[in-house]
């Protein structure tokens, strides 16, 4: 019997394994990826919440977040329409740098928290973001976002769930997104047809960013809160409804249409003359 196809099972099976040993070097090599899967160094649990780990000079930081934690997870699972399913932890960094280095990003950038795969994370910018402690809003917001994949699971959140949806209810449960843009200035980017698209599914692989279409995240987070609270005032059960339906795995687009009886673009239009007209006090 020849020996050649033994010989090439062997090599294929080298080869494969050498581009599965490649592929997940490049993985860890991603300051997220390792952050996603734990592979954290200098971290350790704090004494009065075993859920918030902080690195070594975050202590105070650290006891507040302790502190915020259960109001901000009784208010997510109420708004949310159901408790987080799986435990989590919170990492609070010493440093505005090294939270940044953690998840990858250049330190210039005005993040204060992050949402991971399982976990947040939270920088010691939320202490002192343009001259305000909104550690409390921030852990509450990115608890919203992790709550959803929690109860959706990270693919459906991504396939299913569009990014304004997403960030107008994290927004909207923590009361964020007007830290840097007015709701005046809002309703003016509004009334000059600058406006967010109104997806009604997500994007794979990744969520369609404001950028692609000429916004500023700030403005992305203030109109996506706005128009939700539009929803709420409009008929809070319809939307207490259509949260519940989404959270649940329901599809978006008839999610809205299920509990609005309207399509998603027609009630957008009135939002916006409301906006236009001055019909809704903002």
């Amino acid at each position: 019997m020849s020996i050649l196809p033994r010989r090439k099972k062997t090599w294929a099976i080298i080869v494969s394994a050498g581009v599965l040993g490649l592929a997940a070097i490049l993985i860890l090599a991603q300051p997220r990826a390792r952050a996603a899967l734990r592979l954290v160094h200098g971290f350790s649990a704090l004494d009065i919440d075993p859920r918030v780990w902080l690195e070594p000079g975050a202590g105070d930081f650290a006891r507040d977040v302790a502190a915020a934690l259960p109001g901000a997870i009784a208010r997510v699972e109420e708004c949310q329409a159901g408790a987080f399913e799986k435990p989590f932890r919170v990492y609070v960094c010493a440093s505005h740098e090294s939270f940044m280095r953690h998840i990858g990003q250049p330190v210039s950038l005005p993040v204060r928290g992050i949402a991971f795969h399982r976990d947040i994370w939270v920088s010691p910018k939320a202490f002192s973001f343009r001259g305000k402690d909104t550690h409390r809003e921030t852990i509450t917001h990115e608890l919203s976002h992790l709550h959803l994949g929690q109860m959706l699971g990270w693919w459906h959140r991504i396939k299913e769930v569009p990014s304004w949806f997403q960030e107008g209810l994290a927004n909207l449960v923590a009361d964020t997104g007007n830290e840097q843009v007015s709701r005046r200035e809002a309703r003016e980017a509004i009334i000059h047809g600058h406006t967010i698209e109104l997806d009604e599914s997500g994007h794979l692989p990744f969520p369609k960013r404001p950028e692609t279409y000429g916004m500023t995240w700030p403005m992305f987070h203030m109109q996506s809160r706005m128009f939700l609270e539009y929803l709420r005032l409009r008929d809070v059960k319809a939307f207490e409804g259509f949260v519940a339906a989404v959270v649940s795995g329901a599809r978006f687009g008839p999610a809205f249409k299920d509990n609005f009886d309207e399509s998603l673009s027609d009630v957008w239009e009135e939002f916006a003359e409301s906006i236009r007209t001055l019909q809704w006090d903002i």
